[in-house]
C-alpha cells in the first residue's frame, strides 16, 4: 500500500477546506430541496432533502474526525488519533442508513396506500439538475482528495454524495415520467407511483453505500488486513539468511492508513547480540520494502535450537542461557555417549560451594539439552573480576630469555612481556609460524612451549602466546 508523503499541516488544512465547502453545498441543497419538495409534494425531492440534511451531517461529522485524527500521539493513544477517521465515516454510514430507512417505509406507504402524482414545475427540474451538478463537482472533488490523503473519512463523504448524485437522477427520470404523463397515454397507477418508485431507488443506492463504506470502516477498526499480506510478509522474512524457517510470526494491523507491524523471528543460537541486531534491522527493512516505507516495524528476535545445529553452539547457548562463562571446550562422541569437557569461568570471590552449585546447573542443563547420552567434566576456573598489581621486573625478564634460548625447538620467539605478581610471574610471549600451519597444529606447539617454559622457570604461574604469521 503506497503512502504518498504530504506535509502533516498541508494535509489538515487542505481536508478542512474540502470539508467546510461541502458543508456550504449539502446545507444549500437540503434547504432547497426541502422548499421545492414541500411546495410540490413530491415524496422524492422531500426524500433527498433529508437525504442531504443527513448527508450535512455526516459532514460535520467527517470535519470533526479530520480534525481529531490530525493530533499527533499522546499518552492515552500512543499510535495516534488516526482511526477517529474510521469512527467518521462509520458515524456517517449509519445516518445514512438511518435515512433510507425513513424514506423507504413512507415510499412504501405511498405505494400501496397513498398513491398520488406530486405537482410537477420547472423549479422541480431545475434543483433536480442544479444538485447533480454539485454533487458530480464534490464527487470528484473528494474522491481525488481521499486518494491524495488516504482518507476513509473523506472517501465516505464522496461515497455519500455519489448517492445523492444518483437518488438525484432516478428522483429527475421520475419527475421526467409523471410529467410526460401529462401528454403520453401512460399507466394511471405507474404515474401516481413513479415519485415513490424514484425514492425507491435512493433507498436502495444509499444502503448498497452502507454497505460497502461501513463494512470497510468496521473492518479497519477491527485491524482487518488483506488476506494476502501475512503470509506474504512471513515469505519474505524467512528468505533473509539467519532467519529459521517455520519460526516466524508475523502480525501486521492499520491505524487509519499508517501500518504497524510486529513480528517474532526465530534465529540461530550461533549469533552475537550484535549479529542478532543487524538481523532485526535487515528484517525491518524488507518489511518496509514489501509494505510502506512508512511502517512502524517490531522485530523481536528469539533464538531457537535447530537439528543442524552444531554440538558446541548448543553448549556454549546453554551456558549463556544461564549467564554462565565456558571456555576450552571439547567434545568427544564415545561411541553412543557424548562426552564434554570444558572449562567453567567463577568469580574467585565466591566459595568451592557455591562454585560447585553453578557447575552443577551446567551439568544438569547439558544432560537435558541433548537427546544421546551426555557426560560432563567441568574444570572450574577463578575469574578475576578486578585488575591485579603486577610489576615489570629485569631480573625476571632476563630469566625468562635465557629460558627460552635453551628451548631450541622453538628458535621464532620473542618475548612480549614479563610480569610479576603476588601469586607469581605472568608471561607474555609471540611465536612466528608459518602462514599454512594449521590451527590444531598451531595450538599444540603453543602448548608445549608453555609446558617447556614451566619446567625451566618454576615460578611462572601463567604463559600467554600470541600467535603471528610468518611474513
Amino acid at each position: 500500500m503506497a503512502n504518498i508523503v504530504v506535509p502533516e499541516v498541508a494535509n489538515v488544512e487542505s481536508k478542512s477546506k474540502i470539508t467546510t465547502i461541502s458543508v456550504i453545498a449539502s446545507g444549500s441543497l437540503a434547504a432547497l430541496k426541502f422548499i421545492i419538495g414541500i411546495l410540490t409534494g413530491s415524496l422524492g425531492l422531500i426524500a433527498e432533502g433529508i437525504h442531504s440534511l443527513l448527508d450535512l451531517l455526516s459532514t460535520l461529522v467527517t470535519f470533526v474526525a479530520v480534525r481529531v485524527a490530525a493530533r499527533p500521539p499522546d499518552a492515552n493513544h500512543p499510535y495516534g488519533h488516526e482511526r477517529a477517521e474510521s469512527l467518521g465515516a462509520l458515524a456517517g454510514m449509519i445516518l445514512l442508513g438511518a435515512t433510507a430507512l425513513i424514506i423507504g417505509y413512507h415510499a412504501i406507504v405511498k405505494i400501496l396506500w397513498e398513491p398520488g402524482a406530486p405537482e410537477v414545475t420547472i423549479w422541480s427540474f431545475a434543483i433536480i439538475i442544479i444538485s447533480i451538478v454539485v454533487d458530480f463537482m464534490r464527487v470528484r472533488t473528494l474522491k481525488r482528495a481521499a486518494r491524495l490523503y488516504q482518507s476513509q473519512a473523506l472517501a465516505s463523504d464522496a461515497e455519500h454524495f455519489g448517492n445523492d448524485m444518483l437518488g438525484s437522477i432516478a428522483i429527475l427520470i421520475g419527475l421526467l415520467f409523471i410529467f410526460l404523463g401529462r401528454y403520453l397515454p401512460l399507466p394511471v397507477w405507474l404515474v401516481e407511483r413513479a415519485d415513490a418508485f424514484a425514492a425507491l431507488g435512493v433507498v436502495f443506492i444509499a444502503f448498497k453505500s452502507v454497505w460497502s463504506v461501513g463494512s470497510q470502516a468496521i473492518r479497519s477498526l477491527m485491524d482487518d488486513v488483506p488476506e494476502d499480506l501475512q503470509p506474504r510478509l512471513q515469505q519474505r522474512v524467512e528468505r533473509i539468511p539467519g532467519v529459521v524457517p517455520g519460526a516466524v510470526t508475523i502480525k501486521p494491523r492499520f491505524v487509519g492508513n499508517k501500518p504497524y507491524v510486529e513480528a517474532t523471528v526465530g534465529t540461530l543460537r550461533s549469533l552475537t547480540f550484535e549479529k542478532a541486531h543487524e538481523l532485526t534491522e535487515t528484517i525491518e527493512h524488507a518489511i518496509k520494502e514489501e509494505l510502506d516505507p512508512e511502517t512502524v516495524v517490531i522485530v523481536h528476535a528469539e533464538p531457537i535450537h535447530t537439528t543442524d545445529e552444531p554440538y558446541s553452539i548448543t553448549v556454549r547457548s546453554v551456558a549463556a542461557r544461564l549467564d554462565l562463562r565456558i571456555h576450552n571446550l571439547n567434545l568427544y562422541l564415545v561411541g553412543d555417549e557424548m562426552r564434554i569437557e570444558l572449562d567453567l569461568e567463577v568469580s574467585e570471590e565466591v566459595t568451592l560451594r557455591e562454585a560447585h552449585m553453578k557447575s552443577e546447573l551446567l551439568e544438569s542443563a547439558l544432560i537435558q539439552e541433548f537427546p544421546l547420552p551426555v557426560k560432563v567434566a567441568v574444570h572450574i576456573e577463578p575469574r578475576n573480576e578486578m585488575p591485579k598489581a603486577a610489576r615489570r621486573q629485569v631480573e625476571a625478564f632476563e630469566r625468562v630469555k635465557v629460558a627460552l634460548i635453551k628451548l631450541t625447538a622453538w628458535p621464532n620467539v620473542k618475548i612480549d612481556e614479563v610480569l610479576q605478581t603476588d601469586e607469581g610471574l605472568v608471561v607474555t610471549l609471540i611465536i612466528y609460524l608459518a602462514g599454512d600451519t594449521s590451527l590444531a597444529y598451531t595450538h599444540t606447539i603453543m602448548y608445549d612451549l608453555e609446558r617447556a617454559l614451566k619446567v625451566e622457570v618454576p615460578d611462572i604461574i601463567r604463559v600467554h602466546i600470541d600467535p603471528e604469521p610468518m611474513a
